[in-house]
């Protein structure tokens, strides 16, 4: 009965595939509130932003965020630190 023996196996490999991925669910809300969405590109801080802004001004800070290529979305993000 070779038959029963695969199925059983698949059983045993969609279960763990199921566990997994129920697992993975159950963890994403943890990584969510772990890394806080500020919208500002990666490796950049509310802190940094505002020292930057201190140090040069919004207009040269506006325009070598445009110049460095980045979105509207991240300059607004930026802007949020500032105020």
């Amino acid at each position: 009965m070779p038959h029963l023996k695969r199925r059983a196996n698949l059983f045993l490999i969609l279960t763990a595939i199921g566990l997994f991925a129920l697992i993975l669910l159950l963890t994403i809300p943890a990584w969510a509130s772990t890394t806080p969405d500020t919208g500002l590109p990666a490796g950049i801080t509310c802190e940094m932003v505002r020292e930057k802004v201190a140090e040069h001004g919004k207009a040269v800070a506006l325009a070598w965020a445009l110049k460095q290529g980045y979105s509207f979305a991240q300059i607004r993000a930026a802007r949020r630190c500032v105020k």
